[in-house]
């Protein structure tokens, strides 16, 4: 049989076909590594101190190489081990959290993801430090007791979170006493509600659980939350469950705010 020029032509551009698909292959393989092992490394270095765990990165099924061609991320899904140090009221690092982000680009003001979801455990010791370093600010205002009273008297010395309650039980020198506040979603806000109002079977003086339920709220904005919005939140065993939520999120904006 002749072989006609037509069908060498075909047999080529086939070729062609198969050897560029190829080499897309060989990019996107490379790339995802490339950008995996980057996230790690710097994930290593800004952590306080040595991680046991490194970050999961996964990018879905959509082309990494045609997405950044078009100038966006078209999908990252990174599982994020906890860097958490605490020490007292003091802590540095972030709780252990699962990140999903789609189609991030390039802005003038930095990196903007058109949706980001956020799922993270925050620890009772991470609460705990949290009110400790909002709570003489949040005492100082109670009405009709000089702060240094208060604050004698309110010595947070534990938190404790209640699944079967769905509450989070704020322990007072040293579990002889203590009131509980239950975590809900308003709007896109977390607040804290003071079930129990006592203290060794008396009434809080000049609402010292509603000034600790406002500084927890407070603190977990500042701490955990920024500018994301809060979608569900459940009491687990040790800590709280938390899922945040944005669209159009500007991720400089966040990285500086936490």
């Amino acid at each position: 049989m002749t072989r006609t020029k037509g069908s060498l032509a075909w047999k080529i551009f086939v070729g062609v076909l198969a050897v560029i698909l190829i080499l897309i292959l060989v990019a996107e393989f490379g790339l995802r590594a490339y950008v995996s092992n980057r996230i790690e490394s710097e994930f290593a270095a800004a952590a306080p101190v040595p991680t046991t765990a490194d970050p999961q990165v996964a990018f879905g099924s959509q082309p990494l190489t045609l997405g950044l061609l078009a100038g966006t991320v078209p999908h990252m899904a990174l599982s994020v081990p906890s860097t958490l140090v605490l020490d007292g009221d003091s802590f540095t690092g972030q709780p252990a959290a699962t990140i999903n982000v789609d189609k991030v680009r390039r802005s003038d003001g930095g990196f903007v993801a058109d949706t980001l979801d956020v799922t993270t455990e925050l620890p009772d010791a991470f609460i705990q430090a949290i009110l400790q370093q909002q709570v003489s600010t949040a005492l100082s205002q109670v009405d009709g007791l000089p702060a240094a009273i208060v604050e004698d008297v309110v010595n947070i010395s534990g938190v404790t979170s209640n699944p079967e309650t769905g509450t989070v039980t704020i322990q007072f020198n040293n579990g002889l006493a203590g009131i509980d506040l239950r975590p809900q979603r308003d709007g896109d806000s977390l607040t804290f509600t003071a079930d129990s109002t006592s203290l060794f079977g008396i009434d809080l003086p000049g609402g010292v659980a509603q000034r600790l339920s406002e500084a927890l709220r407070v603190g977990m904005q500042d701490a955990v939350f920024g500018p994301m919005r809060v979608r569900d939140v459940t009491v687990i065993d040790g800590g709280l469950l938390v899922s945040l939520n944005g669209h159009d999120v500007n991720l400089n904006q966040i990285s500086e705010a936490l």
